[in-house]
């Protein structure tokens, strides 16, 4: 298009630039209508629920389209009274990011851009009359239909008048990764542990980006009770996808009781976040477990174990079945003791059962099996406690 025919415009434009030349700010209410809305020495933003009717003009200040609307104004007759176009003069800045610039049949173009003006349009998907635009080219500088997708998914379609040596500036979706980490506040307790017994955790890491995340590392420091116990070898790569991400299993086993902490280090070429530390950590217990409940737990393994043979009588014929009905009855007996607080002549027969399961040749054990250590340990720990 040409200068000529903007400038039905053109007329109009000169008197315009005369005018902001000759006022240094001229006042502009904005949402309403005027024959034109000069913008000049002012930064105006037009919004959602904002409308302009009337040729809005730029000239050395900045303007943002942001969900508003530009369009022609009419009388009370709805007759209407001027351009519904936006003109952005040479030393004005625009920014479109959404929004609506409405053509009448009084304009030759939706927006008119002249030779210094910086005009940006915020979006993806451009085409430049019906020909994609890669996204590479991130200025126009010619052609009269321009099309695309605003940031917020809205399509656009507007004719673009350019003056000589006047271009356009699109601004595409910024192309690169956006790591996101689980646990989401990057701390974690494990709470209170029992020792020798475990917990985990699910460190995941996913990425929001529109790009490949390139995760170099992932390691931990800190006390050993803590660790990475599974997880994919790095260097990994994480597709953009927001709903898939890769998990790092991470345990806590205490091995004394005490407190435990440790860092988990993940780093990647997110630029914003190159780093991220995941701090972790928990407290190791060991919970009393009365006498009572001791030898309960005793008598249950036993039983469990002769069920499914990992404990077995010991002896010659029917001597084999018999050491072993004698071996539960001293232990039912240690029971009868320490239930009626003899804890004294209940280690002398615990002292006593240990002995017929410790592996010795003398005196001969009552029962063998794999079970037989483990009751012994129990056996010996019940000892123990009761003599503390």
């Amino acid at each position: 298009m040409n200068r000529q025919k903007n400038c039905k415009v053109g007329l109009v434009c000169v008197v315009l630039m005369g005018l902001l030349m000759a006022s240094p700010v001229l006042a502009l209410d904005v949402c309403g209508e005027s024959y034109v809305f000069l913008v000049e020495g002012e930064d105006v933003v037009v919004g959602e629920g904002c409308t302009l009717y009337g040729q809005t003009v730029v000239g050395n200040a900045t303007l943002t389209l942001d969900g508003g609307v530009i369009t022609e104004a009419t009388d009370q007759s709805g007759n209407g009274l001027g351009d519904g176009a936006l003109l952005a003069l040479e030393g004005s800045i625009v920014h479109i990011y959404a929004g609506i610039i409405s053509e009448s049949t009084n304009v030759s173009a939706a927006l008119t851009v002249g030779e210094t003006a910086q005009v940006t349009i915020y979006g993806s998907n451009f085409e430049l009359d019906d020909v994609s635009l890669d996204p590479s080219q991130t200025t126009v500088n010619s052609g009269s239909v321009l099309s695309g997708v605003y940031e917020n998914g809205e399509s656009f379609t507007m004719t673009i008048d350019l003056y000589p040596n006047a271009s356009i500036a699109l601004g595409w979706p910024q192309t690169a990764p956006e790591i996101e980490v689980y646990p989401a506040l990057l701390v974690w307790d494990f709470g209170d542990i029992e020792v020798g017994e475990s917990t985990t955790v699910l460190v995941q890491i996913f990425n929001f980006g529109t790009a490949d995340l390139n995760v170099s590392s992932v390691a931990i420091s800190g006390d050993a009770e803590i660790t990475i116990t599974d997880g994919p070898a790095t260097p990994l790569v994480i597709a953009p996808n927001t709903s898939v991400g890769v998990d790092f299993e991470v345990t806590f086993a205490p091995t004394a009781e005490a407190a435990s902490a440790a860092v988990v280090i993940i780093e990647s070429d997110d630029e914003d976040e190159s780093v991220v530390y995941v701090d972790l950590s928990g407290v190791g217990i060991i919970t009393e477990v009365p006498p009572t409940q001791q030898i309960q737990d005793i008598l249950d393994y036993f039983d469990a174990s002769v069920a499914d043979g990992t404990l077995v009588g010991y002896g010659p014929g029917n001597s084999a079945s018999k050491r072993l009905k004698a071996l539960k009855n001293m232990i039912e007996s240690a029971s009868d003791l320490i239930n009626a607080g003899a804890y004294a002549q209940a280690i002398e027969q615990l002292e006593s059962i240990s002995k017929k399961i410790d592996g010795v040749s003398k005196p001969q054990d009552f029962a063998v099996g794999d079970a037989a250590a483990v009751l012994n340990t129990m056996i010996n720990d019940l000892i123990a406690d009761l003599a503390s």
